[in-house]
């Protein structure tokens, strides 16, 4: 019996099963490694994508705090600079009210007046009365009488001597001071105050003199100066009579 020459052949089909098998794993394991580079190239977009969002809406709501701190400070400005404001009202008002009570009479001082001037009498601008007195004392009793005259007098001064007589201007004043240096002579003299007012002062003058004929008598007189903006523009001298 003939034996079947096709029997033990085996079919092209079946000849290559393993190489295909093969590269269909490669091919696969190509695609799962695409696949997974993709997948982390993605991951790796959406990370970025989620980072960037996250760093906006971060430096949104950083905008947003600083506007709203931004917003409370100059709120907090604005009540600051109300209270102020309020304070210095305050302060003026008391102040204004320290004047009013400071004007008022006290509850056990004399009642007001009905028959006094409102306007207070007053020397004027330049040296008060009491600066003026004090310089001219100083000066007197350190030698300096004649220094005094020119520091203080007016040039329009009026003079009065306790008998009436009225020496008028520096030039009346230098005559009478001729006079008396002619008439007598100074022994000890000192001048005692000033007593002050708004508009004068007055100085006690005592002291011992030798007249011309040799004979010397005690000195005492007061001299009330009159002062206006800073000048002596009267002087009137009372005699002692106890």
């Amino acid at each position: 019996m003939p034996k079947n020459k096709h029997k033990n052949k085996k079919s092209k089909s079946d000849a290559a099963p393993e190489s295909t098998t093969a590269h269909d794993t490669v091919a696969a394991a190509t695609e799962a490694a695409k696949a997974d580079a993709k997948a982390e190239k993605l991951a790796a977009k959406q990370a970025k994508a989620a980072e960037k969002a996250a760093a906006k809406a971060a430096e949104k709501e950083a905008r947003k705090a600083a506007a709203k701190a931004d917003k409370a400070a100059a709120k907090a400005d604005k009540a600051a600079a109300k209270a102020d404001k309020a304070a210095a009202k305050a302060d003026a008002r008391d102040s204004k009210a320290d004047t009013r009570d400071s004007k008022a009479e006290p509850a056990d001082a004399t009642p007001a007046f009905k028959h006094v001037r409102r306007k207070k009498l007053a020397s004027g601008k330049g040296p008060t009365p009491q600066e003026i007195g004090e310089s001219l004392v100083a000066l007197f009793n350190a030698g300096k009488s004649e220094e005094a005259e020119s520091t203080w007098y007016h040039r329009k001064i009026e003079s009065i001597e306790d008998d009436g007589s009225v020496f008028e201007g520096w030039k009346g004043v230098l005559e009478k001071g001729k006079w008396w240096k002619e008439n007598f002579t100074v022994l000890s003299m000192h001048a005692k105050g000033p007593y002050v007012c708004s508009t004068g002062f007055a100085v006690v003058y005592s002291g011992r003199v030798r007249m011309t004929d040799g004979t010397e008598v005690d000195s005492q007189e007061c001299g009330v100066y009159t002062v206006e903006k800073g000048r002596i523009v009267r002087e009137q001298f009372m005699r002692a009579m106890f």
